[in-house]
């Protein structure tokens, strides 16, 4: 629990606390103007990724997002929605010093069925259009999601290269390529693209800077690329404004233009409570934290009397590790629950096993083979992966090669096949091993993983 403590003791100060006492900044000396869009539509389907069924809790989540940028010395945060009077009636009761201002969009030429994913989502291309005619010289729109807490202000030097190139874009790239599968990911940019792209990236909704004039240039291509986004909708695996805006990024890309990494330069981290992919002390020196399993909480700030910084990060640390202790049994019960929809005819075998004890670091590795339609069953235990060993079949076993080794025979011996042994491949937890003789194939832990992926995906006779 150290990462926790170090975490939550980083931001013990003073100024993590605020009263009463909001200090205006005026926009044109700030070098960012923050905007976020509230879409308020009680007939579409919302966001798969909140349970709330309050049609303004996206606007409660901006008012705390708003309080943390001006406690963080920002801006103020502008509310672009559908129903400005809506909602300046609902902003009425906060101190006019607290409270973000509003935008009326104009109305939408974009047609969409309702019954899409993140529908209002869509809409954030209304929001640049007219939000960069608002823009002074010099200025960078901030796009932000209002599941997002501003901790500190933004690097001076990251707004110097931003106003340089007109354009910062948050790259996650790594992130879906592990969930989705590069394929899928890639699929799916191309064809909202519609070309091939050189080198594909996928970036983030939750955070975009971007001058006036290079808004100007995104518009067009993304217009474009929202409409085939449109016709193929039903075959893409992302649904969003991300897909259409990564697929104009792209084309952008690939013309000359350059655009920023703001993950690199920190000045947003995407966090879910209970992912182990990343230290909590990385977060500590993010400008902005995306909290989009947090809603709730940031929900509850926005009614607090006081705000405090400490107080939310505090709750999120506690969330985080409790959610660690959870996280494997929710593997096990996710595994269980394929094994459920399985057809009766596959229920007695599985493509891969995967052992892996330290919950966590071969996780990656299940996601990416069951992305490309791979059966597979994480395990825990020895004692487990024997038992699903036997019961299951499995063609392929994937491990860490420091668990194996003095018990390779044993598991073997334990495992009853008409048709042969399974491939053995170890992906090495300690690259000062090198046990790659007793394996089918053993990869250190330096390796990238797609490489395992790739090695199984052979072992399975699939490419």
């Amino acid at each position: 629990m150290l990462d926790t403590a170090v975490f939550r003791n980083g931001f013990r100060s003073p100024s993590a606390r605020t009263t009463q006492r909001p200090s205006r900044v005026a926009r044109s000396h700030s070098g960012v103007v923050p905007y976020a869009l509230v879409y308020v539509d009680t007939d579409s389907v919302g966001s798969p990724n909140s349970t709330s069924v309050d049609p303004f809790a996206y606007l409660q989540q901006a008012i705390t997002l708003n309080r943390s940028l001006l406690a963080a010395g920002l801006p103020r945060l502008t509310v672009a929605t559908n129903v400005a009077d809506r909602v300046e009636h609902y902003l009425a009761d906060i101190a006019a010093d607290w409270r973000p201002d509003v935008l009326q969009l104009r109305p939408s030429t974009l047609e969409l069925p309702k019954a899409t994913r993140f529908y209002g989502t869509h809409f954030k291309l209304d929001l640049l259009a007219q939000a960069a005619a608002t823009l002074d010289e010099g200025q960078l729109l901030m796009l932000l999601d209002t599941d997002m807490l501003a901790l500190r202000g933004v690097s001076a030097e990251l707004l110097l290269r931003c106003r340089a190139t007109g354009v910062g874009a948050y790259d996650i790239t790594d992130q879906e390529f592990s969930a989705y599968g590069e394929s899928r990911v890639i699929a799916d940019l191309e064809t909202v693209a519609g070309k091939r792209l050189v080198n594909p990236r996928w970036f983030g909704g939750e955070a975009l800077l971007a001058s006036a004039a290079f808004i100007d240039k995104l518009g067009p291509r993304a217009r474009a690329c929202f409409e085939r986004y449109r016709s193929s909708i039903d075959q893409l695996n992302h649904n969003g404004d991300e897909t259409f805006i990564s697929a104009a990024l792209n084309l952008l890309a690939e013309e000359g233009q350059q655009i920023i990494d703001l993950g690199a330069h920190r000045l947003v981290g995407r966090h879910w409570s209970g992912n182990t992919h990343r230290d909590l002390r990385w977060f500590k020196g993010c400008t902005l934290l995306h909290l989009p399993d947090s809603k709730r909480l940031l929900e509850r700030q926005a009614r607090h009397p006081t705000f405090s910084v400490a107080r939310i990060l505090r709750r999120v640390v506690l969330a985080h590790a409790f959610n660690r202790m959870l996280w494997p049994l929710r593997r096990w019960r996710r595994a269980r629950s394929r094994l459920r929809r399985m057809p009766a005819s596959h229920v007695a075998r599985v493509d891969v096993l995967i052992l892996d004890p330290d919950t966590g670091r071969l996780s990656a590795l299940a996601s990416r083979l069951t992305s490309r339609g791979v059966v597979v069953m994480p395990t825990v235990t020895l004692e487990e992966a024997r038992d699903a060993a036997r019961r299951l079949d499995p063609r392929v076993i994937v491990t860490s090669s420091r668990i194996f080794p003095g018990d390779r025979g044993d598991v073997l011996d334990t495992i009853q096949r008409s048709a042969g042994r399974p491939v053995m491949i170890a992906f090495s937890s300690d690259d000062a091993r090198l046990d790659w003789t007793q394996w089918d194939g053993w990869f250190p832990r330096s390796a990238d993983p797609g490489e395992v992926v790739e090695a199984v995906m052979e072992a399975l006779g699939r490419r």
